[in-house]
C-alpha cells in the first residue's frame, strides 16, 4: 500500500507542474545569425528561433557619386543588432522588429540599448510596440527613456518591461540610430499542464486511507 501511495503522489506532482518557459539571451558573443531576407532599406536575420528585421541606410553615399553606398555598421552581430535611420529611399526612423520563426507569442523581460547618435538636446525615448497578428496590442507604445549622448547605454528589466508580454512581435524605434546590445526573451506559449480532478481526489483518498491504516497499526 505504501509503495502505491508514493507512486500516485509522485505522478500527481509531475502532472501538476508547469511546462518550463524557454529563455533565450542574445548578444553574448556566441549566437550565429543567418540572413533570410534583404530589401532596399532593411534586412532580416534568423537566430535561435527568432527573427530580427532592422532598418539600414543602404543607399546613402553622402553626396559623393563614387562612394560605396550604405552607411558603416558600428555594432555588428553578434555584439548587437543596429538600426539606422533611412535617409535615401523611403525615409524612415531607425527600427528593429523582433518575432519568432514559428509565430508564437513571447515576452521581453530585459533589454539593453546603445545610442549611436546624441539625443541629449531634444530628449528621446525608445518606443516599443507589442504586436499581435500585425495589430498594436496597446493604444500607445511602451516608452523607455533614451535621453543621452552617443555611445550611452540604457538597460531595462522587470518591472519596467512588465508590459512587454504576450505579443508575437515587438517593434523598437527611436529617432536617432541605436543598437540593441542585450536581450532576454521568454517563450510565453507554454501553458500549465492541467491535472484531472479525479486524480487529485484519488490521491487525497489514498493519503487518508494511509492515515487510517497507520492509526489501526498503532492501536
Amino acid at each position: 500500500m505504501k509503495s502505491k501511495i508514493l507512486f500516485i503522489l509522485s505522478l500527481t506532482v509531475l502532472l501538476s507542474g508547469t511546462a518550463n518557459a524557454a529563455t533565450t539571451s542574445f548578444f553574448t558573443g556566441s549566437e550565429v545569425a543567418t540572413l533570410v531576407a534583404s530589401g532596399a532599406t532593411s534586412d532580416t536575420i534568423s537566430s535561435n528561433g527568432y527573427l530580427f528585421t532592422y532598418t539600414r541606410d543602404k543607399l546613402f553615399t553622402g553626396g559623393v557619386s563614387t562612394a560605396e553606398p550604405g552607411r558603416y555598421v558600428r555594432v555588428p552581430w553578434p555584439d548587437g543588432v543596429e538600426a539606422q535611420a533611412v535617409t535615401v529611399g523611403p525615409v524612415s526612423k531607425p527600427q528593429i522588429t523582433i518575432s519568432r520563426v514559428d509565430g508564437n507569442v513571447f515576452d521581453i523581460t530585459a533589454f539593453t540599448a546603445k545610442l549611436l547618435a546624441s539625443s541629449g538636446g531634444a530628449g528621446g525615448a525608445f518606443e516599443v510596440v507589442p504586436l499581435i497578428n500585425g495589430e498594436d496590442k496597446y493604444k500607445d507604445p511602451v516608452a523607455f527613456n533614451a535621453t543621452g549622448y552617443t555611445n550611452q547605454i540604457f538597460s531595462y528589466g522587470s518591472p519596467s518591461t512588465s508590459l512587454l508580454t504576450g505579443a508575437d512581435a515587438y517593434k523598437f524605434s527611436l529617432y536617432v540610430d541605436f543598437a540593441l546590445t542585450g536581450l532576454t526573451l521568454v517563450d510565453a506559449s507554454t501553458t500549465p499542464v492541467p491535472v484531472p480532478a479525479a486524480l487529485w481526489l484519488f490521491g487525497t483518498g489514498l493519503i487518508g486511507l494511509a492515515g487510517v491504516i497507520r492509526k489501526r497499526k498503532t492501536t
